[in-house]
């Protein structure tokens, strides 16, 4: 269930809603005739079966297809409801256009006979029609309820096709609302339906969804692999459209890896296709899209021109779904040339729509751009509230990612157990079965049977202490730091509760140390975040080198390190987080960026009799740590002592 053009910001949807500007109304039906004809019906068949396949969503503009809808209900056979319910279920996929409400009321219409004539395919159909159009009147819950209804209905009347559509869509649906490791399971479920069914063509097209829930779980390697091959397969099949959608894809991908030049390239490529095949709708989008990547350059008005090209050419197609963003854009355009009333005014524009859609990415971005121009102007009360909110969603945004990955590997985890749990459970009846049947033919083959089913035995253990071995590695993954390989901010909690516990039974002192990495901002402004992304490594592993076999090192986001140090008073830890302060000052990082010098700043505080939980002591401490940042950075700070 694929759509013949891409949503310029929503990819992952692709085959949500159909794209582009508005398909007429097809024409009337031809006259009734007194009965069905055979090999009208048979004309109507062959040609539904393309046009649900590839043939619709290839036409290169909404006039033909238009057309192939219209060519469509002429084949419709007089007085068979059936195929009429059938044609109705394409055109309300691939009609209303920016008309939700008309869209709603035909596919209720359509839902209500086929559930007269008890037509499943018909009833799970226009549910999805219907969730298409509740998404745009009512939100995603709205549309939620009726991809569940369809989907039910799929599965009980056994149809692959329509169930793969159904997880396609609610697939989609929870990549937008950042619902990654919910996405991830239904999409690659939709696509091997869609392959057992034999619809080559719609399960290779799910690569691209595949891809985006990977890149928006922050797995960018693993999403490059997925949009490589959705490439390829774009290539060969000719279809521009699914290419160029790929192509902004991957240029978002090179953005958030910090290669801003590769994106620029890569938009550009998009947009020679675009402009070949005259599809007006994505050359606004192109446009759009490549603006961040020169405000980045900070040429700004090289992004705040294409920002108002852009604008007017959505504006000819009378589309307004991208007017945030336009507005976000203008303003960060805005802001970096100066002109900062301005830029608030634009802020204001895209505010509402952000926070109305709950889009937590695009709302961190307009937070801090937002707090920047009020700082500028001279209003720091609305720039820290700003800045407030920006930390907010930025936290929510880093704990939903870690959280994700972690239920994704739980969720593989389990499936290879259930997996492997079935195949043990055939194992053993097919070796019962054999050796019942072996004890009736002869008694002679008793032990033959029985040494076959040690084997088996053996066997099972050797899988069991395998699988045994993989679930430790998944449970060090899951409490891992996958970019530092020290614990995250999870685990790195939990052994801190622990230790204070140990601490507090047996009475023994225990100190913590808060690092920050000192102006780590400026490294990712200068060298880029993948550089960020090696210097945040290899300061983790100076520290684990520096400490002892039984301190306890954490990375509790960003730029930010915990450091537990148990059976150590706060005199004994000064020496230790001196060591730790010199290694990282020595550090040679000319093989990752020259001229690269690091420093970072610690807090120290030891426990105390009246601490309950651990964030009190890491309060203390983090409070050291600010007027560690505030003396200067590269030092070290102790705690205030009460008097």
């Amino acid at each position: 269930m694929r759509s013949w053009c891409l949503h310029p910001w929503l990819i992952a949807a692709a085959f949500l809603l159909p794209h582009g500007p508005a398909l007429a109304a097809a024409p009337a039906p031809v006259a009734a005739q007194p009965s069905p004809s055979k090999a009208g019906a048979a004309q109507f068949d062959a040609l539904l079966k393309r046009l649900q396949g590839t043939e619709l969503w290839a036409e290169p503009s909404e006039e033909a297809v238009l057309r192939r809808l219209a060519e469509l209900e002429r084949l419709v056979p007089p007085g068979d409801p059936v195929r009429e319910l059938r044609y109705r279920a394409l055109r309300c996929d691939w009609d209303f256009w920016e008309d939700p409400k008309g869209q709603l009321a035909y596919a209720d219409e359509s839902l209500a006979r086929a559930r007269k004539l008890e037509d499943g395919i018909g009833q799970a159909s226009f549910h999805y029609c219907r969730a298409s159009a509740l998404d745009q009147l009512h939100g995603s819950a709205a549309a939620m309820v009726e991809y569940e209804a369809g989907i039910d209905l799929s599965r009980r009347i056994r149809n692959d096709r329509l169930l793969a559509d159904g997880l396609s869509l609610r697939g989609a649906t929870h990549s937008l609302l950042g619902e990654q490791s919910r996405a991830i399971p239904d999409l690659v479920a939709a696509q091997q339906l869609y392959e057992r069914a034999g619809a080559k063509a719609d399960a290779e097209s799910l690569l691209l969804d595949i891809a985006i829930s990977y890149r928006r779980m922050g797995e960018l390697a693993k999403a490059r692999e997925y949009l490589v091959q959705n490439e390829a397969y774009a290539k060969a099949l000719g279809d521009w459209a699914q290419l160029i959608g790929n192509l902004l894809q991957q240029g978002y991908l090179a953005e958030d890896q910090g290669r801003v030049e590769d994106a620029l390239g890569i938009y550009r490529r998009a947009l020679a296709i675009a402009r070949e095949h005259d599809s007006a709708y994505d050359i606004a989008t192109i446009h759009l899209a490549m603006a961040w990547p020169y405000i980045l350059r900070q040429d700004y008005e090289r992004a705040l021109a294409l920002v108002e090209r852009a604008q007017s050419e959505f504006a000819e197609l009378g589309s307004r779904v991208n007017d945030d963003m336009i507005a976000l854009r203008m303003g960060q355009a805005h802001a970096g040339l100066g002109r900062h009333a301005q830029a608030l005014a634009d802020y204001e524009r895209a505010a509402a729509a952000l926070e109305r859609s709950d889009n937590r990415r695009y709302l961190a971005l307009l937070y801090r751009a937002r707090a920047r121009s009020e700082q500028a102007i001279g209003r720091n009360d609305a720039a820290f509230a700003d800045l407030e909110r920006y930390i907010d969603v930025h936290e929510s945004i880093t704990g939903a990612e870690r959280g994700q990955q972690a239920q994704l590997l739980r969720s593989q985890f389990d499936a290879d157990r259930q997996k492997l749990e079935n195949e043990r459970l055939a194992r053993e009846k097919a070796l019962r079965d054999r050796q019942l049947e072996a004890l009736l033919q002869a008694r002679r083959w008793q032990w033959t049977a029985m040494a076959l089913g040690g084997v088996l035995l053996l066997l099972l253990g050797a899988l069991v202490m395998r699988q045994v071995v993989r679930m430790r590695r998944l449970r060090e993954m899951a409490s891992t730091d996958p970019l530092t390989g020290v614990a995250n901010r999870r685990s790195i909690e939990q052994l801190g509760e622990h230790a204070i516990a140990r601490a507090q039974s047996s009475r023994e002192p225990l100190s913590a140390l808060a690092i920050d990495v000192d102006h780590f901002k400026q490294v990712n402004d200068r060298h880029g975040h993948l550089t960020g992304d090696q210097v945040l490594a290899r300061i983790a592993t100076t520290c684990r080198d520096a400490l002892r076999h039984f301190d306890l090192l954490g990375r509790t986001g960003g730029e930010e390190f915990l450091v537990l140090l148990p059976r150590t008073r706060l005199d004994h830890a000064q020496p230790i987080a001196e060591r730790l302060r010199t290694a990282i000052a020595a550090l040679d990082c000319s093989d990752i960026a020259d001229g690269l010098h690091l420093s970072i700043s610690i807090g120290m505080a030891e426990l105390r009799p009246d601490d309950a939980h651990l964030k009190d002591l890491v309060a203390r401490a983090d409070a050291a740590l600010y007027r560690a940042k505030a003396n200067g950075r590269n030092r070290i700070e102790t705690e205030a002592i009460a008097a």
